[in-house]
């Protein structure tokens, strides 16, 4: 099981014979929030603990214990803000076509292809109190608790159980076909995100990001701010401290030197900044991390 809760689109979830992982997330022991992000997998997430506001497919939704978050590929996601208490969440995150026949059969073309292609979308939050949350937290704590025993052919099973849980999806809860106009606002997000998390390391400008997406500074900054909530450029100096918390947890490197890998320039600055958002020093968080 891992627990690093950064699940960005370079990320292997699983292995190449079988592309699924479990995650476990406790915030904010590790990381103070989980940056909106998109990943080329589905992705399913059972809340075990805590309230939260979860921003998903450019919508803020408050999330609490029992609830289930239903994200097909390529859609954006994160908390974009720190829980202000103990908040737990078990996701799995799979490559659908490894429910796929290797002969294209209709459950493909009707059921998967719609899906991987972002034409056809379930909702994607379902609260606790909702009849399918419940079914769907039964097969999903049954895929945990194989993958976590992993007996003798517990990838049939689980697979099994995705099929079934699909199966549930489509019976009984309404789904809808995204719009065109829907689609291009999340594919610039998407691409100005991507190359935030391909250059974080260097100097970024508000004028770069523009013209990715084709606008003028002022059309960006707009257009940014009221999809995502916050403006550019603090998603890159939020981007880039989880990038410096994930450092300081899981390598030896000096602060200064993490602090440099992570694209800020003014050491003073970063720890000023690192503080304010995660309530302690570097120094402090990594040894915290250590004894986490």
């Amino acid at each position: 099981m891992k627990q690093n809760p950064n699940l960005f689109e370079a990320v292997q979830h699983g292995s190449a014979m079988f592309p699924l992982e479990y995650y476990h997330c406790v915030f904010p022991l590790g990381i103070s929030n989980l940056p909106v992000h998109w990943h080329e997998e589905f992705e399913i997430t059972l809340v075990q603990k805590g309230t939260c506001i979860y921003q998903i497919n450019l919508h803020p939704y408050k999330i609490s214990q029992g609830d289930i978050l239903i994200l097909p590929p390529g859609m954006l996601h994160g908390t974009g803000e720190q829980p202000e208490t103990e908040f737990i969440t078990d996701s799995f995150v799979f490559c659908l076509d490894m429910l796929e026949s290797q002969r294209t059969d209709s459950c493909t073309t009707e059921f998967f292809a719609p899906l991987i292609s972002g034409m056809l979308r379930f909702p994607v939050y379902l609260p606790a109190e909702d009849s399918m949350a419940r079914l769907l937290g039964e097969s999903f704590e049954k895929i945990r608790q194989t993958f976590l025993q992993k007996p003798l052919g517990y990838e049939l099973e689980i697979k099994s159980e995705l099929l079934h849980l699909f199966f549930l999806l489509y019976s009984q809860v309404p789904y809808q076909r995204s719009s065109q106009e829907h689609r291009e606002i999340t594919e610039k997000l998407k691409l100005v995100l991507q190359f935030i998390q391909d250059h974080y390391q260097q100097g970024i400008t508000v004028k770069e990001l523009a013209e990715l997406c084709h606008f003028s500074e002022y059309h960006f900054m707009r257009f940014f701010k009221r999809h995502m909530n916050m403006t550019s450029i603090e998603y890159l100096n939020q981007y880039r401290l989880e990038m410096a918390s994930r450092q300081l947890a899981e390598t030896n490197l000096s602060v200064t030197s993490i602090a440099l890998e992570s694209g800020f320039n003014n050491i003073s600055y970063f720890n000023r900044v690192f503080k304010r958002k995660f309530g302690v020093t570097p120094m402090e968080y990594r040894a915290y991390s250590k004894k986490s």
